[in-house]
């Protein structure tokens, strides 16, 4: 595995984060990070992006949330500023490292802004599709951390709209199927 370094560290501190969040070890991993890093992989080879940016932003996207779960409202900028650090150790040039820290920085459907290379688009991409690919997931996440089913169900209602609304046109057209369903459940 060519960034199997990385691999390992995500994989690592997404288990110690599992276990400040009263889940089963392994579950952030296989149900959101390990899927955002597929489906961004899926996205660049589609949208004709580089793989090796849009791989490495994936991987690092939600770095700082597995740090800290204080880091959630900046884990975006935190993150960016993260894996520069560890690329720089690692010699990667600096033009790659910025269009991985865009990728990072433009990730999240809280904070929207404009994409500028398709590269931040399948990385946003695949994080707004996790939410849609893995609903059950969520709702654990919030009942584990105690919420009820009425506050668990509004979380993700929530999540699920801004997640897709955050998606370019082409993934929403790819996902639209999903989402409607989704809806229907949730609603």
């Amino acid at each position: 595995m060519k960034y199997e370094k990385y691999y390992n560290l995500i994989k690592q501190q997404s288990e110690i984060f599992d276990k400040s969040q009263n889940c089963k070890i392994g579950q952030t991993w296989k149900h959101h990070l390990l899927p955002v890093i597929n489906n961004a992989l899926v996205l660049a080879e589609k949208y004709n992006a580089d793989k090796d940016i849009v791989e490495i932003a994936a991987i690092f996207h939600d770095y700082a949330d597995l740090l800290d779960m204080a880091n959630r409202d900046n884990h975006h900028i935190l993150g960016a500023e993260l894996a520069e650090e560890i690329l720089k150790k690692d010699g990667f040039k600096q033009n790659f490292i910025d269009k991985v820290k865009l990728c990072i920085l433009n990730h999240r459907a809280s904070v929207v802004k404009e994409k500028f290379s398709v590269e931040e688009i399948c990385v946003a991409d695949a994080d707004a599709m996790s939410h849609l690919d893995n609903v059950v997931e969520l709702i654990c996440w919030r009942a584990y951390l105690g919420e009820s089913i009425e506050q668990c169900n509004n979380f993700v209602k929530r999540k699920i709209e801004k997640s897709y609304a955050k998606m370019s046109k082409e993934t929403q057209n790819l996902m639209k199927d999903k989402y409607e369903s989704i809806l229907k459940i949730l609603f």
